[in-house]
């Protein structure tokens, strides 16, 4: 018996046990949220121009002088003229800038305008003009951490189990945010990022894992949609907090604050109990499935928990086994399953950073435009949920990553000097690749089998913070040709959308748990009977797919009336 029929049959899809593992998985969403997105603001560059003389803060950003007319040249950034941000003439002082005289980089410094952001950690370091590739390095290098914590945390999940892993992953989130809020230097800043970063993809991407086990298959869907929906409450809860907190330091502290709830798990959160199972942990396993059934109000006979906890080896020809990477790339069907989502994870979230962080450099307030921007893409999402169980996960996540993409390629077509459709266009790109994200993330997980679940959504996910390191770097591509970037991003939400379609359907489909389960994967089968030549009995092969609920004469036959492999 496996424990999906245990949910049908006796402890409920979504019982009282099922809801508090769901409610703790989405409450890590908000910190991870905004941990992710917090470059937009910690690393905001604000307007600036080159400060005239070594140690003279006399002459404010943009502050009207004859000294500073006569210093600084101005030039037409988007339809409007502004003093230019890296250059300055050369002799600064004169009552008059000349017609002949020549321009050079800022000797002394920048002065930053102070309107919007008080400080970041641009203008804590300079990292402007020639040194503005330091900062898309940051973030590359925070990518990198949340790449490496994607396969180490899946790796770390799927042999010690989900719970140690996270709660390993919230005490890094939580120290090494704390530590990068008082650092002085730039680079242990970084490295301090880059931990952080990577333990919180743990937290967020293993704990989909753990919530989305826990549950009935007919919940799948509404949990995993709300976990990914936390994770955009965490964006409102970064524009929200960055509205009031603008010094860089005062912001990244309340980020790290966030996690501090989250030490309440060593003492609330269940280990996943389909992981119990799958790897023989037979004790444990009966414990939670006692603890789940008191919570739930229900009563399990003995001989069930005799059959759901038997171990695989006591079964003839099944022995038990450790799983690997190299699993992943064995059977033909997995195989194809992690290259499709690696290279859609890539395209997804390359795009996904940029227009989000973007969002904040957009015309008009860049808090509202994140904030709205995040709302936008939960309000779609919301109905992408219905969408998904009406037309299948495929159409959804391939349709949003097409509109994601036809937004970006507009953008290239549209004037720079019409700032107000790029607005738009950029935000309705950037609603379109949230949706897309969110779907993703919950598609993910349906289609790799338990035994190695999450070591195979960590390698997407790995995959994808490869997209997140060079986004960055395409963004620079803008010194080239300004729309070069949105073409870029558009073209891979296209090519993003059409692997999607190549990746089997599992909406109403039960959750594969063996490496045999995902090569049967979304297809129909006849039952192989075999005869026992012993007993003389007939019994099904043990390998057959689970189909899924049908629909006969409108009515919906349910898995209970349809066989099982056991």
């Amino acid at each position: 018996m496996e424990y999906e029929d245990v949910l049908r049959q006796y402890l409920g899809e979504f019982g009282r046990y099922q809801k508090l593992a769901a409610v703790l998985t989405v409450l890590v969403g908000p910190s991870v949220g905004a941990m992710m997105f917090a470059q937009a603001f910690l690393a905001a560059t604000p307007a600036h121009h080159c400060r005239l003389y070594q140690n003279d803060s006399s002459v404010m950003y943009g502050h009207p002088s004859e000294r500073l007319n006569a210093s600084v040249p101005v030039e037409k950034v988007g339809g409007t003229w502004r003093y230019s941000s890296c250059l300055m003439y050369n002799g600064t002082g004169g009552t008059s800038a000349g017609n002949n005289q020549t321009v050079t980089s800022c000797k002394h410094g920048w002065e930053y305008d102070k309107g919007v952001y008080h400080s970041t950690v641009v203008t804590e370091y300079n990292l402007v003009c020639e040194r503005q590739w330091l900062k898309e390095l940051g973030q590359s290098i925070f990518m990198v951490g949340v790449s490496a914590g994607g396969l180490i945390s899946g790796t770390t999940s799927d042999r010690f189990g989900r719970r140690p892993t996270i709660l390993a992953c919230i005490l890094l989130q939580l120290s090494a945010g704390l530590a990068a809020a008082f650092t002085k230097d730039y680079i242990l800043f970084l490295v301090l990022r880059l931990v952080a970063g990577g333990a919180a993809n743990g937290v967020y991407f293993v704990g989909f894992s753990l919530g989305i086990e826990s549950i009935g298959s007919s919940k799948r869907n509404l949990v995993g949609m709300a976990i990914s929906l936390s994770f955009a409450v965490g964006s409102i809860f970064l524009g929200s907090l960055a509205y009031f907190l603008r010094d860089w330091w005062s912001l990244q502290l309340a980020l790290a604050v966030m996690s501090v709830p989250l030490l309440s798990y060593w003492w609330l959160l269940p280990e996943s109990p389909r992981w119990l199972l799958s790897n023989n942990r037979t004790k444990e396993a009966k414990r939670s499935i006692q603890k789940s059934a008191k919570m739930n109000k229900v009563t399990i006979p003995d001989d069930v928990y005799e059959k759901v906890t038997k171990p695989k080896d006591e079964e003839p020809g099944v022995k038990s086994k450790k799983y690997t990477l190299i699993n992943l790339f064995r059977g033909p069907r997995l195989r194809m399953i992690t290259v499709t989502t690696s290279l859609v994870w890539f395209a997804t979230v390359a795009v996904y950073y940029a227009l989000a962080i973007g969002s904040a450099d957009l015309a008009g307030d860049p808090y509202l435009n994140f904030v709205l921007g995040a709302l936008l893409g939960m309000v779609l999402s919301l109905v992408a949920v219905v969408a998904m169980e009406k037309w299948g996960r495929r159409p959804v996540v391939g349709g949003f990553m097409f509109l994601a993409g036809a937004a970006c390629l507009t953008v290239t077509a549209t004037p720079t000097d019409r700032q107000d459709v790029i607005r738009y266009l950029s935000l309705l790109g950037r609603c379109a690749v949230t949706v897309a994200f969110n779907t993703l993330a919950v598609y993910t997980t349906e289609v790799f089998p338990t035994v190695v679940r999450t070591m195979g959504v960590g390698v997407s996910v790995m995959s994808s913070r490869v997209g997140g390191i060079l986004s960055p770097f395409v963004s620079l591509l803008a010194v080239v040709w300004p729309p070069l970037p949105m073409l870029v991003f558009g073209i891979l939400c296209t090519l993003g959308g059409a692997a999607v379609f190549s990746l089997p359907e599992t909406v109403g489909v039960r959750l594969p748990d063996t490496l045999e389960d995902v090569e049967n994967l979304g297809r129909k089968q006849k039952p192989k009977i075999d005869k026992t030549e012993k007993s003389g009995e007939f019994k099904r092969d043990r390998d057959l797919s689970y189909i899924g609920p049908v629909v006969v004469s409108g009515h919906v036959i349910g898995d209970n009336d349809l066989f099982h492999h056991t």
